[in-house]
């Protein structure tokens, strides 16, 4: 092979050209070969995934000789912008197992192997829209309604969740779950190769029949080039309210199960902080641990790591009647998080246990029998106060609580779910306990019918009730939710109630507004133009209505219609009008509103997203209606042959009558520089400047309240669990009449054994 030199390499990878392995990956033998074998899934049985013999190496260049007997399907649908239309690059998918692992290859063919786009990132960090990848869904319990959702992007890098499929209600995917698989990918000359090793002793596995097990999978490849095309082996059903239950069967044998029983992870972190001037330092220690069988698993936890590394993304909160709702990222609740999934998504709010002591969780599937139980020690207590207009958090410190969470779901067949769940928490003075049962069940292939109906029992402690003006009885309510949808190619609608008693609380929840009745649908129709630069046009209107359950006084009333468009580069715009009637503080006000949001990727090396609105909205301090403008934008730019993500995101808000009442900004620098596959460093900057400039406010607002943060992490990680991080963060705080500077340095250490 001819040497490239140094200096055109360098520049290239500066100028973000991709520059192919000089390799002819795929090779003719292999190509002719897959031509001549490949096949596409019937309808009329499974596909049989064939058992071979062999050392495996996991390094993209399918060298070697098993893999002749693997079984072949092509990818002559694309089913992302084409709607079944014909695929515009040949892709094949190879499936073999030699009893501990799933086999899986993918060969990737493109005429233009230079526009092939793979980010060098952290696992899971890679952005799933814009690059080049291929990906798997895999039923290994074939009830279709679970399957592991695994992706590759073009330089190897990995991504895996579970996806949930909630029928009419669409699909979910839990990004935090994670396992140890391998992956390895090759650029060529004519496309790239991905091979792939799922090993059996890390996924749950449904009963076995006669020596074999019956899964769904589905693999399918994204390109994108003016569309962000899929492609898969089968075409796609888009009128039916289900994705789970259409990917195709196929049978292997009995994988091995030689589970190793007991996984240890051990963590060690260290903080040496400043608040205010005053330096403290900190150590800690505890362990997570796992026992697995093929269809449960425990975990228990002793002091265990529930320490952030990335620190939360600001939100604009001057003019909230809510407080916001923050993700999940602490590894112990991500087990199973599926089964926590309702139609009454408030009911759980994991973040609600906020220093944990030590707890144990119990998962698992056996055929249709879904279970999950949880219990934990809390150092501490957090208490919602809900309410009709607006709620309230009261977090006790060193006030103990034991928090318990069970649930069961009964999944009858693919168009039949029911279960029931269970919450209690118990701390000095009082407890809370919520019951809900909750059912989906498909009418036909599109219509589909939700209930869910909860309970709650409740008393607050003595002196955190009076403070917050709540009843310091012991209160008992009750709710429901009925939802009755349609989904279609064409036409899709739905309509839903809601009602929720005054005194019904999610001690370990968010449900923050009570005391009300909800009646809300909507509908939509999509065209799907043949065209080069639209490929859906979706026209759209919904209403809402919420009154008071004890008066039917109004509390709000919304109408919005729209139009949506998706086009070439990715490109996606929703521009709509709103007319809102709102009573807040038993004063009605007129609100219409109107905006655009947007999205596209003009480039390969940049992606750019935001939204405009302008319109009117409510003062929350001052009981006025006022003229409200909001803006945002996010840039991501990907440089240095995609090793580096460089973003900036701004938003603003500004609510004015005669003159200025509140103006906020909110900016937000992120780096991300991948080393190496296993080293990186990362960098966040956030600046918040809160203005309050209305004299009527008075002294109790202070006039500006400013904070700046950041954070620089240095990250090495050799698996999802096996990790070094060392990093450092320091805020300041500016009021009219504050001023205050806070940092820490940290560290920590995570092993997986």
């Amino acid at each position: 092979m001819r040497r490239i030199p140094w200096v055109f390499v360098f520049g290239m990878t500066l100028f973000n050209v991709s520059i192919p392995t000089l390799g002819d990956v795929p090779g003719p033998d292999l190509l002719e070969m897959l031509r001549a074998k490949a096949g596409v899934p019937h309808a009329d049985g499974p596909a049989e995934i064939p058992l071979v013999d062999g050392d495996v190496r996991i390094d993209g260049r399918l060298d070697e000789e098993f893999w002749a007997e693997a079984l072949v399907w092509r990818m002559p649908y694309e089913i992302g912008a084409g709607q079944n239309r014909e695929a515009p690059l040949e892709t094949y998918v190879l499936m073999a197992t030699d009893s501990r692992n799933l086999l899986v290859a993918f060969v990737n063919l493109d005429p233009d192997p230079g526009s092939i786009r793979g980010t060098y990132a952290d696992r899971d960090r890679w952005n799933r829209n814009i690059d080049d990848a291929v990906g798997l869904y895999i039923d290994t319990f074939g009830d279709r309604r679970n399957a592991y959702y695994l992706m590759v992007n073009a330089r190897g890098v990995q991504f895996d969740a579970m996806r949930l499929d909630r029928g009419g209600q669409g699909t979910h995917d839990d990004a935090s779950f994670d396992f140890l698989w391998a992956s390895s990918s090759e650029i060529g000359s004519q496309g790239y190769v991905v091979e792939i090793a799922l090993p059996f002793q890390y996924l749950r596995i449904g009963n076995t029949e006669n020596g074999r097990v019956d899964w769904g999978l589905m693999p399918f490849r994204l390109a994108p080039r003016g569309f962000r095309h899929k492609m898969t082996p089968f075409p796609w059903d888009f009128s039916r309210n289900c994705f789970l239950c259409q990917i195709p069967s196929v049978v292997l044998p009995d994988p091995d199960t030689a589970f190793r029983p007991l996984q240890f992870v051990p963590y060690v972190s260290g903080i040496r902080e400043s608040v205010a001037g005053r330096e403290e330092s900190s150590l800690s220690a505890g362990v997570d641990l796992k026992y697995q069988k093929p269809v449960w698993v425990l975990d228990a936890t002793l002091f265990p790591d529930f320490s952030q590394v990335e620190t939360d993304t600001f939100l604009m909160t001057t003019n909230i009647r809510f407080l916001p709702r923050l993700p999940e990222r602490r590894p112990f609740f991500m087990e199973r998080a599926d089964l926590f999934r309702f139609p009454i998504s408030q009911i759980i709010y994991t973040r609600t246990l906020l220093d944990p002591t030590a707890g144990v969780r119990w998962t698992g599937k056996q055929g249709p029998h879904n279970w999950a139980a949880l219990n934990l020690h809390d150092r501490s207590t957090w208490l919602l106060f809900p309410g009709k207009e607006t709620s309230r958090v009261e977090v006790l410190e060193d006030f103990p609580s034991w928090n318990t969470i069970g649930r069961y779901r009964y999944d009858h067949s693919e168009k039949a779910v029911m279960g029931v769940f269970l919450t209690d928490r118990q701390y000095d003075g009082g407890f809370n306990r919520l019951f809900s049962a909750d059912g989906q069940f498909a009418v036909g292939d599109q219509h589909t019918f939700v209930a869910q109906f909860i309970a709650s029992s409740n008393r607050y402690p003595r002196e955190a009730a009076q403070a917050a003006g709540a009843s310091e009885d012991l209160v008992h309510d009750m709710g429901y939710l009925l939802r009755f949808n349609r989904s279609g190619r064409a036409w899709s609608y739905s309509m839903e109630t809601r009602d929720y008693g005054e005194n019904l609380v999610s001690g370990m929840g968010f449900l923050q507004q009570v005391g009300v009745r909800r009646v809300a649908g909507g509908t939509s129709y999509d065209l799907w133009p043949e065209g080069d630069l639209v490929r859906n046009v979706q026209f759209y209107g919904d209403f809402s209505g919420i009154w008071d359950r004890s008066n039917l006084e109004t509390l709000s009333r919304a109408t919005r219609m729209g139009v949506q468009v998706s086009g070439t580069r990715q490109t996606f715009a929703d521009v709509y009008a709103q007319v809102d009637r709102e009573s807040f503080a038993g004063t009605p006000f007129d609100l219409n509103e109107a905006g655009i949001i947007f999205s596209t990727s003009p480039f390969s090396w940049l992606r750019t997203q935001g939204g405009v609105s302008r319109g009117q909205a409510i003062d929350f301090r001052l009981v006025e209606r006022m003229s409200e403008f909001q803006g945002g934008l996010d840039n991501t730019f990907f440089l240095f042959d995609r090793r580096l993500q460089l973003s900036h995101t701004l938003d603003r808000l500004h609510l004015f009558h005669a003159v200025d009442a509140q103006k906020a900004w909110i900016q937000r620098v992120r780096a991300d520089l991948q080393l190496t596959t296993r080293l990186s460093v990362r960098n966040i900057s956030q600046w918040r400047d809160f203005r309050w400039l209305e004299p009527r406010y008075g002294d109790a607002v202070p006039g500006r309240r400013e904070t700046f943060e950041n954070q620089t992490l240095l990250r090495y990680r050799i698996d999802y669990a096996t990790a070094i991080y060392f990093g450092f963060y320091n805020q300041r705080e500016l009021t009219d009449s504050l001023s205050r500077d806070s940092w820490n340095v940290f560290g920590k250490v995570s092993l997986l054994l």
